[in-house]
């Protein structure tokens, strides 16, 4: 029976998430490639991606990104030998470096999508 201790849950959400970024990747190449077809077909996709579903999927695409980079930066530390002493301490330290990336994050995509659209941009 496996315990879910520390190690075993970044080991599996790593998994999961990069997982997760080969799904985002692909759907990232279909948009791209509708490029090529025009700017009516384009339009029509691009509108389809602008509805509150994929602005959620958005939210969470940032925080399996954050997830992932955070989780990276550990196990880098970890294989060379600077935190295989306290690499449960240096995982909270650096999921919390990430939920605060997040929130800076969320807060900067919630801003941008209540903006006005003829708001000229910050110089």
């Amino acid at each position: 029976m496996y315990r879910f201790h520390t190690g075993y849950v970044a080991w599996l959400l790593n998994r999961i998430s990069g997982i997760l970024i080969i799904f985002y990747l692909a759907a990232h190449v279909w948009v791209t490639h509708h490029l090529s077809h025009g700017a009516e077909t384009y339009a029509q996709v691009m509108a389809f991606l602008s509805s509150p579903l994929f602005k959620l999927l958005e939210i969470g695409l940032i925080g399996v990104v954050l997830y992932h980079l955070m989780n990276g930066i550990r196990i880098i530390l970890v294989d060379f030998g600077k935190g295989a002493w306290m690499q449960k301490r240096l995982f909270w330290i650096l999921m919390a470096i990430g939920v605060l990336l997040f929130v800076i994050c969320i807060w900067e995509l919630v801003g941008s999508l209540f903006a006005p659209a003829h708001a000229a941009p910050l110089h």
